[in-house]
């Protein structure tokens, strides 16, 4: 469920500035199984970003990439 929300994203932020081929791309990188521990990384760092300029936007945000975490994988909070 969290790949195919980044999946769904990541298609969607590439198509907004007109790569037609994110949708490609954003399946082979948030795939369903198979992460390494690189595409892990890249995935902590892309939460722990995004966690940051939720808190920096004076929204009330908790301040923690936990909470980010559980409203993807709830699927409170989808791109589409």
């Amino acid at each position: 469920m969290l790949a195919g929300v980044l999946r769904r994203h990541a298609t969607k932020v590439g198509r907004a500035v007109g790569y037609e081929w994110s949708e490609a791309i954003a399946k082979w990188i948030w795939r369903d199984s198979g992460w390494s521990s690189h595409r892990y990384d890249v995935y902590l760092r892309w939460m722990y970003a995004a966690n940051e300029r939720l808190a920096a936007a004076s929204i009330d945000w908790p301040a923690a990439p936990d909470v980010l975490e559980l409203a993807l994988f709830s699927a409170a909070w989808d791109p589409e």
